[in-house]
């Protein structure tokens, strides 16, 4: 470990913890090996093996800085989830799954700091940006924060809405909708890499898999029926309102790509 910067160090930390963690959850707590753990394992190692390998290295065209947030950020998108979860369920976990969750959960946020620093960034200082999503102009608005909000609709269904599951699809959701806000970030800093499709049709695929898996979540669960109040139906209206938004966005931004352009 002494070889390493203290941002690395972080990351390698963070990782490893992080995926011990999640491992033990896993065969000793016999947690689903769902789209969110296999996302957050693999992420875990990808972060460990661009550490070990160099941050400065490239790999599949892309710098290895690239690959480190791309990983951290699906492992921190999950957790931050999974944070809703222990919220509302602390009194009903046992110790050694509370201990597994806090510990993960914890390794995610290290992960991500050190993810940042070490590829030359600040994520406090891209998380506190947010505000500026709204100087965008309006197709990136409802990309931006319909992708984001997909995310945080989940935290405040698992914190506040205590009666869901976070089921497959709407795990795949959440995924495609991170990797929707990765496009973005992507086309929007070249030197990060460049995709092997272009943006606004790569976010138009993921967007379009975020919203449908999403959307037939809600509707088999207005088919089932469920009980509620205020608590129940106002996260889930942030998540209907994500979706609409995403949605809205990608298909604005497929017409745009569509438009003929103007002659030189």
């Amino acid at each position: 470990m002494a070889r390493f910067g203290r941002n690395e160090q972080l990351v390698i930390a963070g990782a490893a913890v992080a995926l011990i963690a999640y491992v033990i959850g896993v065969v000793i707590e016999e947690w689903s090996i769902s789209p969110s753990a296999l996302s957050i394992m693999i992420g875990s190692l990808v972060a460990l093996a661009i550490v070990f390998t160099g941050v400065g290295r490239s790999l599949a065209g892309y710098p290895g800085g690239t690959l480190l947030r791309i990983a951290a950020a699906l492992v921190g998108a999950f957790a931050f989830v999974d944070l809703g979860d222990l919220i509302s369920d602390l009194g009903q976990y046992g110790t050694l799954t509370i201990a597994l969750m806090v510990l993960y959960i914890a390794a995610a946020g290290v992960l991500a700091y050190g993810a940042w620093a070490a590829s030359g960034g600040s994520i406090v200082s891209d998380l506190t940006g947010v505000r500026d999503v709204m100087r965008m102009s309006m197709i990136d608005r409802f990309v931006y924060l319909g992708a984001a909000g997909v995310v945080v609709s989940w935290f405040l269904i698992m914190a506040i809405a205590d009666i869901f599951n976070f089921r497959n699809e709407t795990q795949l959701s959440v995924l495609a909708a991170v990797l929707v806000l990765v496009a973005r970030w992507l086309d929007r800093n070249p030197a990060a890499g460049r995709l092997p499709v272009a943006a606004t049709w790569t976010v138009v695929g993921l967007a379009t898999v975020s919203v449908l898996l999403g959307a037939w979540w809600l509707i088999r669960l207005l088919l089932e029926g469920f009980p509620g109040g205020l608590e129940v139906y106002l996260p889930l209206l942030v998540y209907v309102l994500a979706l609409a938004s995403l949605g809205v966005g990608a298909f604005l931004g497929m017409g745009g790509a569509k438009a003929p352009q103007p002659a030189a």
